[in-house]
């Protein structure tokens, strides 16, 4: 089938949910129980004496479940109100056969509901199993807590010996994907088609295209193959596909926080666009039945310096939640969940004087407004500054060039923005931990990792007399 007709199918998918509101995650289980909420509020989850990874976010009846990768297995967490978690028993673990498909590791991929049974996809790891090195695998629930792995559903890349013929019929050699990159399967329904669409992180065969591929079900159990949905530049990750609808466009998001679109037509749009910059990797959507909320991983780096280099896996980001400006672009916002958290006045000033250090707490929520007043205009915001100036981390937003950059002495990231620079632009800069979160006006994000400065003081910088800064507070939670 060729793709031109799957970005249409798909569109027309949309505009079905939006009208019928069919989201899949939302269907109600008369027996599903409401989990107690526990301990203090949490920012950024991580499991105690090991890393967090690839993020499965899915919502249902009320509760918000996590379930992410943990070493070799799934953990799950899960809320009702985004900052309270609980930890609940392991949702996978890899298997125990060494020649099994397996055996050596358990990876991304996706849940969806169907008929009071959620189905779990999966990415079986091993390189040992003579089939193939990775594989789509599948395990089935009645209560998203204890999970039955039914490896007789478990199919490999297409091609001559990593075949199943029940599962995947008869073999075109126009569609086949390479069993070594062949993973974190992502389920989707497409309410026009009447039809399972499952997307996965896959190469050509002979390994020279990274893409999206697509799968197709009517059961959730028998998938046909069909040509890719992207075929993306090799500079490109196409790893951990999440696809979802947003207003009237559907998105394909990848590890490396960028997006492409489908326009009003059914045509991909060939621009490959961020939607965050910095530490964030592997995010993924679930969508409570107001809004898409999006959650991925901040990896740690080694030796736990800022000069380390980056590690795979981590703790978990806040929650933010996704949405689409008027020209579509994917921005993102903290949710309201978070900014209620933080309700403990510490600094609060209509207008900030510049190159004034400001005392603040080690852990907070800066809120400022920057008013250039003139394009000419270059503001930083120093924080965690030394006493004597000399090291801060920084933020700096150049009204000229519209870039905006978030750094320390040994890295800096750095993304161009759409903003009027002659308009206010609101700042919201949350620091916890090793973790700082920057929002600009509600739409670009930035994530960095932060280690070396523990503490220190706050100070707003300007190549310009002109800037204001104004309507600034530094609030903590109580």
């Amino acid at each position: 089938m060729a793709i031109s007709r799957f970005w249409n199918q798909l569109y027309s998918a949309i505009v079905f949910l939006l009208v019928c509101g069919m989201v899949s995650t939302l269907s109600a289980k008369p027996n599903q129980k409401k989990l107690p909420q526990t301990g203090k509020a949490i920012l950024h989850f991580r499991p105690e004496g090991m890393k967090a990874g690839d993020v499965i976010p899915f919502f249902w009846k009320g509760s918000y479940h996590l379930f992410y990768l943990e070493g070799p297995d799934w953990g799950h967490i899960v809320s009702q109100d985004l900052l309270h978690w609980q930890e609940l028993p392991k949702a996978l673990v890899k298997g125990a056969d060494p020649q099994g498909p397996d055996w050596e590791s358990i990876w991304t991929g996706s849940i969806v509901e169907h008929n009071g049974t959620f189905f779990l996809f999966y990415t079986g790891k091993n390189s040992n199993d003579p089939l193939g090195d990775q594989k789509v695998m599948q395990a089935r629930s009645t209560d998203l807590i204890h999970w039955e792995k039914h490896p007789e559903y478990t199919f490999y890349a297409d091609g001559k010996i990593y075949w199943n013929k029940t599962i995947n019929g008869a073999i075109d050699n126009k569609q086949i994907y390479h069993h070594q990159a062949f993973r974190d399967p992502h389920v989707v329904w497409n309410p026009k088609e009447k039809i399972w669409w499952l997307a996965l992180h896959s190469v050509s065969t002979d390994g020279s295209s990274p893409n999206v591929g697509l799968y197709t079900s009517t059961d959730l159990t028998r998938w046909t193959p069909h040509t890719p949905l992207i075929i993306y530049p090799n500079s490109v990750s196409g790893d951990c596909p999440d696809v979802f609808a947003l207003d009237d466009l559907w998105n394909v998001n990848c590890a490396d926080y960028h997006y492409m679109q489908v326009d009003k037509t059914g045509t991909l749009n060939p621009k490959i666009r961020p939607y965050d910059c910095g530490d964030l990797r592997v995010a993924k959507t679930m969508y409570d039945g107001k809004r898409r909320i999006l959650i991925g991983w901040i990896g740690d780096y080694k030796d736990s310096s800022d000069n380390g280099s980056y590690e795979w896996g981590g703790s978990l980001s806040m929650p933010r939640e996704l949405y689409a400006d008027e020209n579509n672009q994917l921005c993102q916002r903290p949710v309201k969940e978070v900014l209620r958290l933080f309700s403990e006045t510490k600094f609060q000033a209509k207008n900030v004087d510049l190159n004034t250090a400001i005392s603040i707490p080690q852990n907070y929520l800066l809120t400022a407004t920057l008013d250039p007043d003139t394009t000419r205009s270059v503001a930083t915001i120093n924080f965690r500054e030394s006493a004597d100036g000399d090291e801060a981390y920084r933020l700096t937003i150049d009204f000229n060039t519209q870039e905006i950059s978030i750094g320390s002495k040994y890295k800096t990231y750095k993304r161009s923005c759409d903003f009027d620079p002659l308009k206010p632009l609101r700042v919201q800069l949350f620091i916890d931990g090793t973790i700082a979160e920057c929002f600009i006006d509600d739409a670009y994000c930035f994530t960095m990792r932060i280690y070396d400065l523990t503490e220190g003081n706050l100070s707003f910088l300007s190549t310009s007399p002109e800037l204001t800064v104004g309507k600034v507070s530094v609030k903590t939670i109580r």
